[in-house]
Parts: C-alpha cells; sequence; structure tokens
C-alpha cells in the first residue's frame, strides 16, 4: 500500500496572520516538490473567538486554490479538551477547526493530546506562599481524561459528516522534571531568593498522558470511533522515550493499528529543560529541535521499516530556520521510504 504523499508544516508563528507569508511559503514548498501542506488554524486566523473567521476562511481559500498542493490541517497548539476552566471554549474551538478542514478539502486534523497544565499558575502560588504545593490528584485527572475521551467521540461524529479523521498527537515531555524543581525551588522577589518545595508529584507523566504511547493508544482506543486514531510523532516520541524510559521503536508498533498520520523531523533525544530559545538549544542538542531527517540521532531507518502498510501522508515538521534545507530535506525522506519498501 502506497504513502499518499510527503508533506511539509506551514509554521505557525512565521505566518503569524499573514496571508501572503503563507502564500510565499506555499509557492516554496511547491518548488521543492512537496504534496501536502498542514496548515495551522492559529497561524492563518482561521478561527475567532471560538468561531470559523468566514471572512478571513474565504481568503485563506482563495490562496490555497492558487497551487496544485493537498492539505491537512493543526489545530491550535494551545487547544485542549481536558481544561477544566474554559472546556466550553476549548470544544468550541475544536469544532470550528473540524469546520475549517471541511472547508479546505483536508482529511486530516491534528489535535496535541490534552494535559493538565503544570504551568506559572502552581510555581507563583509557591513562590507567594512558601508553603508544600498541592499538585492536581489522580481522580481529577482520571476525570478530565475522560471528559476528553467523550467529546472526541461526539466531535468525531461531526468530523465523520465533513470528512474529516481526528488524529490525536503524541507529546513530548512538556514538563521536564528537573526544570520544573528547579524552577519551583527557588524564586526571586524584591531581590530576595525564596526557597520553597513542590509535593513529591510522583508519575509526572499522568499530568501530560499523550508523552507515553501506551497510555495515548489506550486513550483513543477508549473514544472508540473509526475516524480518530494518531499523529505519531517521531520526534515527540523518541524525546519521551528516553525520558519516560520506554522502547522508543516497540512503542511505534504498539501504536501502528491506529497511526493515520505521521510526523516527521530530528532530534537528539534531550529534553530542553528551562531553556527554550532554539538558537541556544541547537548546539547543546537539547529539545524538539525539528531537524531535517538525518541531523539527529533518530534511527529513522528503522522507523520507516515499521511503515509499510501505512497509507497517510508522511508530513515532515520543520522549524522555519531550516527552509533554506527544504529540496534536500524532502529528497532525503523520500529516498529513505523507498529504500525500506515504503513507497
Amino acid at each position: 500500500m502506497a504513502i499518499k504523499g510527503i508533506g511539509i508544516n506551514a509554521h505557525a508563528e512565521r505566518i503569524d496572520g499573514d496571508l501572503e507569508v503563507l502564500a510565499h511559503d506555499l509557492a516554496r514548498f511547491q518548488r521543492a516538490g512537496f504534496d501536502y501542506v498542514e496548515i495551522p488554524t492559529h497561524g492563518v486566523d482561521a478561527i475567532l473567538n471560538g468561531r470559523l473567521n468566514l471572512r478571513q476562511v474565504k481568503r485563506i481559500k482563495e490562496v490555497l486554490s492558487k497551487f496544485h498542493l493537498q492539505y491537512t490541517v493543526h489545530c491550535s497548539n494551545w487547544l485542549n479538551l481536558m481544561d477544566a476552566e474554559e472546556f466550553e471554549l476549548h470544544k468550541s474551538i475544536f469544532q470550528a477547526s473540524i469546520d475549517f478542514a471541511g472547508e479546505i478539502g483536508a482529511e486530516i486534523l491534528v489535535y496535541h493530546s490534552g494535559r493538565v497544565e503544570l504551568g506559572d499558575e502552581y510555581l507563583g502560588q509557591a513562590a507567594f506562599t512558601r508553603e508544600l504545593l498541592s499538585l492536581p490528584d489522580q481522580a481529577f485527572i482520571v476525570e478530565r481524561k475522560r471528559v476528553e475521551r467523550e467529546t472526541l467521540a461526539e466531535l468525531a461524529d461531526y468530523a465523520q459528516e465533513r470528512g474529516v479523521t481526528i488524529c490525536v498527537e503524541n507529546a513530548d515531555p512538556r514538563v521536564d522534571e528537573e526544570a520544573l524543581w528547579e524552577l519551583a525551588r527557588r524564586v526571586r522577589v524584591k531581590g530576595v531568593d525564596i526557597f520553597y518545595r513542590i509535593a513529591p508529584g510522583g508519575d509526572i507523566a499522568i499530568y501530560n498522558y499523550g508523552g507515553v504511547i501506551e497510555r495515548l493508544v489506550e486513550q483513543v482506543k477508549g473514544v472508540g470511533k473509526e475516524n480518530v486514531g494518531i499523529t505519531f510523532d517521531f520526534g515527540h516520541a523518541y524525546i519521551a522515550s528516553h525520558y519516560y524510559g520506554f522502547d522508543f521503536l516497540a512503542s511505534i508498533e504498539l501504536a501502528k493499528p491506529l497511526i493515520k498520520h505521521v510526523h516527521v523531523h530530528d532530534n537528539f533525544s534531550r529534553p530542553a529543560g528551562v531553556e527554550r530559545r532554539q538558537i541556544a538549544l541547537i548546539a547543546q542538542g537539547k529539545g524538539d529541535l525539528h531537524m531535517p531527517v538525518g541531523w539527529g540521532a533518530i534511527p529513522y531507518r528503522e522507523v520507516f521499516s515499521r511503515l509499510k502498510g501505512y497509507d497517510g501522508v508522511v508530513l515532515l515538521e520543520l522549524k522555519p530556520r531550516y527552509m533554506a534545507y527544504l529540496e534536500e530535506a524532502r529528497q532525503d525522506v523520500q529516498n529513505l521510504l523507498q529504500e525500506c519498501g515504503v513507497e
């Protein structure tokens, strides 16, 4: 069974709502020989206040129609069906994302797996109370995962009517445990260092279940809909496998029956920690670098050999800093797929 084509991501922050930039990049992608482009809803302002931005969508469709390309769609990275405080807003944005995919004829809609955020609201609270910080408990997380499953099942019916398949993407370790402890133990307030500690979180992955492929598979199976599958992001899985301690290649085999879309990029398996600036991370070989295949340490020959029978899009997800290498990156992936018998 042949793959549908090789794709590339349109980068949300690079576009930043500017459709002239989108058109420029689409022309570049087409010249480089790509078949598909993944359009980020948040990069093109397709959604406004939780609803489809019809005026903007019309302009987007005009731009897309000028190219001999096919499209997939990526939901906003912020979208989170496990969010308790603004759940209805997240749900409406998800539904609008489905509408957008249907409007541009995209069969695939990528959604980052849900999570309970361990962000500044926790760290900030600890900083000013100087008390032992209580993190969300297991019962709360189990409940939010149930809500996500039930909502995905409901949205799947809506998506089915529009020819859209929802693909839940596995996560990289969003909260690096060492970084969390480092951030949590010292905050400078009015020139004074305040030290405190976080209550032991135990299994940090429970807050970000999508980082562990076994848990992602369990969640997606629990949705029980044919048009809800997995976007397997090999770069995220490679970092997560080293961080959480599971077998990277075995996780591909485990997820394979549910994989309907893949993201391809390279890294060195090391979480970024507190550093988030790409320019600093590259030299250190840390973080979710989104480099072309062959630049990092992911064993893509072994990865692609496990894709035999896959009939979806092989989508390169690269940072804009690698635009100069697009033709080379696409050709390298195509050659490797052919060598592995995936064509």
